[in-house]
């Protein structure tokens, strides 16, 4: 399992449900994690998602979440040229949401699954099927 950070962005239209469809954008690398200061893998994943929030009038809701995006592993040696190192990516997501009503905070937890767009044994060794995070979004505003 990889510690990963990253940075992350959503969007809301004024006109198309406003604070409950969202769309993102997600910048998640092990740089920023487990790959920081060490020999592990580096590795990044680039996500467009749409979110769903359920409830939007409450502080603490559900969310649903599809991200597809690319995931690259950077193996660094030339003798792991031959492995897979790169994949396409398609994850829906569940998770909670709270809402800090008088602070510009929303904190959500969250876990997916990435499905395997390939056959077997063509992914990444490192891209695993299941996920969780913690996002935590300062909103602007």
């Amino acid at each position: 399992m990889y510690w990963e950070n990253g940075i992350s962005a959503q969007y809301t239209f004024t006109n198309f449900k406003p604070g409950q469809f969202h769309v993102g954008f997600d910048f998640i690398t092990s740089r920023l994690g487990t790959a920081f200061n060490s020999n592990a893998l580096k590795q990044e994943s680039y996500l467009v998602s749409a979110l769903w929030y359920f409830h939007n009038e409450k502080s603490f809701r559900f969310y649903t979440k599809l991200n597809t995006g690319f995931f690259h592993a950077d193996l660094e040696e030339d003798i792991f040229k031959e492995l897979s190192h790169n994949a396409f990516l398609l994850s829906p997501e569940i998770g909670l949401s709270y809402d800090f009503m008088n602070l510009p905070l929303i904190v959500n937890l969250g876990t997916g699954y990435n499905i395997n767009l390939v056959s077997e044994g063509k992914s990444p060794g490192t891209l695993q099927p299941l996920f969780y995070n913690l996002i935590i979004y300062y909103k602007l505003f």
